[in-house]
């Protein structure tokens, strides 16, 4: 029995995993999502399920923020995990460190003001770019942006700000896929290198670094399904 448990990032809601949930389930993979509640929905946090398959996969997905938000157990229990524009820190260390947190500050000075719903919606349309908004997903905001969860999400917001280091959470026998897209409007290409060198580091199996070159912070669902599924049949051949 074969499960996935994803993990989405700030300011979004599991509504982001659609297509790829519907392509592993028509599988039969079991696929649990976590969901911070940012939205209408409410908060939960899900576990991975037991059985007595023989070496079943346990595969964590977590895009973004997603691995500080994630419980740390079940990061470290998965046999695999997908990365998708991921990080330890953030905040780079290099000479872009200042215009990033130039960037947060102004966006957590909109808190609780006029500009914030406009805030959120520029988020989504930077975060899927160069693609439009998932339809699914842009409906779901849309209608739901205003009742915003609004403590939790400044809350995780202040995760953006602090570092948390992969060897403390991930365990060095997992098998790690990491997608990093080359046109993120988002995340610093510097900050999701850090985090791969470490990977590399620790890991007994090498992660294997997928750059996305026409893709955005948040890639299409069918390629991170084509990578990953090539990914897994590639290691049981």
């Amino acid at each position: 029995m074969n499960q996935i448990i994803s993990q989405h990032g700030w300011c979004l809601s599991s509504r982001l995993w659609k297509t790829l949930k519907d392509k592993f389930v028509c599988r039969k993979w079991i696929w649990q999502d976590n969901e911070r509640g940012y939205f209408s929905e409410k908060s939960r946090s899900t576990n991975w399920i037991k059985n007595n398959c023989k070496n079943p996969i346990k595969m964590a997905i977590c895009h973004s923020l997603g691995t500080h938000l994630i419980e740390p157990n079940i990061l470290y229990e998965a046999t695999h995990i997908v990365l998708i524009n991921s990080f330890e820190s953030f905040i780079p260390t290099n000479n872009e460190k200042k215009s990033t947190i130039r960037a947060l500050n102004r966006m957590e000075n909109k808190f609780n003001t006029v500009d914030q719903d406009k805030m959120f919606i520029e988020f989504s349309k930077r975060s899927f770019y160069p693609n439009p908004v998932d339809k699914d997903f842009d409906i779901f905001f849309r209608k739901n942006h205003q009742i915003t969860n609004i403590n939790l999400l400044k809350n995780d917001f202040k995760k953006l700000y602090t570092e948390n280091k992969f060897s403390n959470i991930i365990s060095k026998n997992s098998n790690i896929l990491v997608l990093k897209s080359k046109q993120d409007l988002i995340l610093r290409e510097s900050s999701c290198d850090s985090g791969v060198v470490n990977l590399k580091k620790q890991q007994i199996q090498t992660p294997q670094v997928i750059e996305l070159l026409d893709q955005g912070h948040i890639p299409n669902n069918s390629i991170i399904f084509d990578f990953i599924n090539q990914w897994i049949h590639k290691k049981y051949d």
